[in-house]
């Protein structure tokens, strides 16, 4: 049983890292959505090059691992040259 100090960092670090993850999962969305509905490519690199920001911020923040920010931009980016 963590003690009550060790909880309400935890608690505390679950908060900021979910609204990260939150970030993450709409900007991936709303990217994934510029692809689908073949929006401009200029606006699909825009957004592109947010993902890829939030990706790297959270992987330097220790949301998530590296190699799962770079997985995730590699296959975003593999979808968006498919799309092309």
């Amino acid at each position: 049983m963590p003690s009550s100090k060790s909880h309400r960092s935890q608690v505390n670090k679950f908060k900021s890292n979910l609204s990260i993850k939150t970030a993450i999962k709409s900007s991936i969305t709303t990217l994934r959505a510029s692809v689908e509905n073949n929006d401009d490519s200029t606006i699909t690199t825009k957004l592109f090059s947010n993902v890829a920001k939030i990706l790297d911020r959270a992987a330097k923040k220790n949301v998530i691992h590296k190699n799962n920010a770079s997985r995730r931009k590699s296959r975003l980016q593999k979808l968006i040259n498919k799309s092309k």
